[in-house]
C-alpha cells in the first residue's frame, strides 16, 4: 500500500491517551483510576473513624475507672468514720 492509498483511507488522525482507542477503551480506564483513589480514600476514613472511635473509647474508660476509684474513696472515708 503506497503512501497515497494511506491518505485516501485515514480520515482523522489524535494524538494523546488513548487517542485512537475507542471510547469505551478510555473510559475504563478512567474508572478504574477513580475506583483505585476512592477505595484509598474510603480505607483512610474508615481507619481515621476507628482510631477516633478507640480514642474515645479509651477516654470513656479512663472516666469510668477514675469515677469508681472517687467513688470507693468515699465509702472508705465513710466506713472508717
Amino acid at each position: 500500500m503506497s503512501d497515497d492509498d494511506l491518505e485516501e483511507h485515514i480520515i482523522v488522525v489524535r494524538e494523546g491517551h488513548g487517542a485512537n482507542c475507542s471510547s469505551i477503551g478510555s473510559v475504563i480506564d478512567a474508572l478504574f483510576a477513580t475506583q483505585v483513589a476512592a477505595g484509598a480514600l474510603f480505607a483512610a476514613v474508615a481507619a481515621a473513624l476507628a482510631n477516633a472511635d478507640a480514642n474515645a473509647n479509651a477516654d470513656a474508660n479512663a472516666n469510668a475507672h477514675a469515677d469508681a476509684n472517687a467513688d470507693a474513696d468515699a465509702d472508705a472515708k465513710t466506713d472508717a468514720k
